[in-house]
């Protein structure tokens, strides 16, 4: 979850709940959430692929792709990345309902 200098707390923790609604409704067990505070930095997207590949999870769930990168090339690279390196792992953006 990219948490920009701008976003209040109140908006990260809707965001944050969002996740965790999605999740319960549909039967996912929500696990951790990951947060990118820098701009443009990947660190929590890092330490997010070795946790599924650890945990051998199925599914990712982001408010939107745009989690991931603004570029939709970048986010389509990083999701066969994800893909890639965790076995398939699926991501669900609540963005698009899938």
């Amino acid at each position: 979850m990219r948490v920009p200098d701008d976003m209040s707390d109140e908006e990260a923790k809707q965001k944050q709940d969002s996740l965790s609604s999605y999740a319960e409704k549909n039967g996912f067990h929500l696990a951790a959430v990951y947060y990118e505070y820098v701009p443009g930095a990947q660190f929590a997207f890092t330490e997010l692929v070795a946790a599924v590949r650890h945990a051998e999870a199925k599914h990712v769930i982001v408010s939107s792709y745009r989690e991931l990168a603004l570029n939709r090339s970048l986010q389509d690279a990083m999701l066969t990345h994800l893909s890639y390196a965790t076995g398939g792992a699926e991501v669900i953006s609540l963005d698009d309902g899938s």
